[in-house]
């Protein structure tokens, strides 16, 4: 999970679809929220963490007022809006495509690209941008006409009896039916752990989204690369997932909610071949980071 260091501005804000709109007008804000019409779509937002934006001071006829002076503009449009004093702003008559959005304003230069917007969907973006211009996309959700909807980002908690997970500010619940891998490999609702970065799919139950599908993004950048490593057979297994103790050669192992199980915490059992990366302790016990099966 990408750690939020205190000079970072958070943004929130959801793409949805609208009625049909005359380009060029400015963006405007509305307390009932878009209507849908299936033409164009409108960007809704909510800046979160005002207070850290750089402030200009206006005045008025009754007092002077501390405020931001930043705004978000389609790329290429005059489709514009500035971000209130809550953070909320409004895009109207966005068109449907690749749709670029531009921040700007002191000490705030950035952007991000929305690929695919469509008409009849909705989007839910949480984003994170830096003071040095730079963009992260924290979660994206997808809505669609047929009640579907999708959900990209890093899992940020995780409720077993409930069965829930949340994926960047989306919560997610994830039945027995639903399908869990990483790749062609099947995996169990205990495998999922926070900082997991996921793609679900699922459709809305009444005012819950239910996932059909959780899929776990592989992570080619793996930070493991340069821990100690120990390969071979398990023997003596013990314990419950994700809290494992088990023997690799003379090497004894332990996980945690933490490590990370390619192939499913389950598999790891008495005589599989697995491969383990992790931290060796005082106690010469290695806690595992990751753990996969050793083909």
């Amino acid at each position: 999970m990408t750690v939020i260091k205190p000079r970072w501005i958070v943004f929130a804000f959801s793409v949805a679809v609208a009625s049909s709109i005359a380009c060029g007008g400015s963006a405007s804000l509305s307390p009932t929220g878009p209507s849908a019409n299936g033409s164009t779509a409108v960007i809704t937002g909510r800046v979160n963490g005002m207070s850290s934006l750089p402030v200009s001071t206006q005045s008025n006829s009754f007092a002077p007022r501390a405020t931001t002076s930043l705004r978000v503009t389609i790329s290429g449009t005059d489709i514009t809006s500035t971000v209130d004093g809550s953070g909320q702003f409004t895009l109207n008559g966005v068109p449907p495509g690749n749709v670029t959005l531009q921040f700007s304003g002191s000490g705030v230069s950035a952007s991000i690209t929305l690929s695919g917007v469509t008409a009849g969907e909705q989007i839910h973006i949480e984003l994170t941008l830096t003071n040095g211009g730079g963009a992260h996309v924290d979660s994206e959700t997808r809505h669609r006409d047929d009640n579907g909807r999708e959900v990209e980002g890093h899992i940020t908690a995780i409720n077993a009896s409930a069965r829930t997970i949340t994926v960047g500010s989306t919560a997610v619940n994830v039945p027995d039916t639903a399908r869990i891998h990483r790749g062609t490999t099947t995996l169990t609702f205990a495998d999922l752990k926070v900082g997991d970065e996921v793609e679900v799919e699922g459709a809305m139950d009444g005012t819950t989204f239910r996932a059909t599908e959780v899929k776990i993004e592989v992570d080619d950048d793996d930070d493991n690369d340069d821990l100690p490593e120990v390969k071979g057979m398990v023997t003596g297994r013990t314990g419950d997932c994700p809290a494992l103790t088990f023997t690799v050669g003379t090497r004894v192992v332990r996980t945690t909610s933490a490590t990370r199980f390619d192939d499913g915490c389950a598999t790891v059992q008495n005589n599989a071949r697995v491969e383990v990366k992790g931290t060796i302790g005082t106690d010469n016990v290695m806690t595992a980071a990751r753990v996969e099966l050793d083909d």
